[in-house]
């Protein structure tokens, strides 16, 4: 198929599966060119695409995607390894939602803080006084 039906297919620009292409997330045989210089791409790219979408969804990395897809081609992503993949990217998410709630808590400190100025006065912040 050509690049603007599979474009159709899995709402990927074709821009975005030129860039996949590119950076080897999807990988076309050579003999893949027509006589016109058109690429013609195999139905289990659409398989690939989606993968590479619910992947995004799930917050993994182009990096991360090209694992899996790696693995998955090798024929060594089986359920016990995928679900530890998983399990990282989860304890992942926690660490970076325990960041966002400390940075969540000082700010609300430092609104708190603020709140007890008056308004219209002007704050002098220490990287200021320094560079005065």
């Amino acid at each position: 198929m050509l690049i603007g039906q599979l474009s159709k297919l899995t709402g990927f620009s074709k821009d975005t599966i030129r860039y996949y292409e590119k950076i080897g997330l999807i990988v076309l045989a050579k003999k893949a060119r027509l006589d016109n210089s058109y690429k013609d791409y195999p139905e289990d790219v659409v398989h690939t695409l989606n993968a590479i979408r619910k992947y995004k969804e799930l917050g993994f990395t182009l990096e991360e995607i090209r694992e899996l897809l790696v693995l998955q081609s090798i024929q060594v992503l089986d359920l016990s390894k995928l679900l530890h993949v998983l399990e990282l990217k989860i304890n992942g998410v926690n660490a970076e939602i325990e960041k966002l709630h400390e940075m969540k808590l000082r700010l609300n400190r430092e609104f708190q803080l603020l709140l007890h100025k008056k308004t219209g006065h002007i704050i002098a912040l220490p990287e200021m006084k320094t560079a005065a």
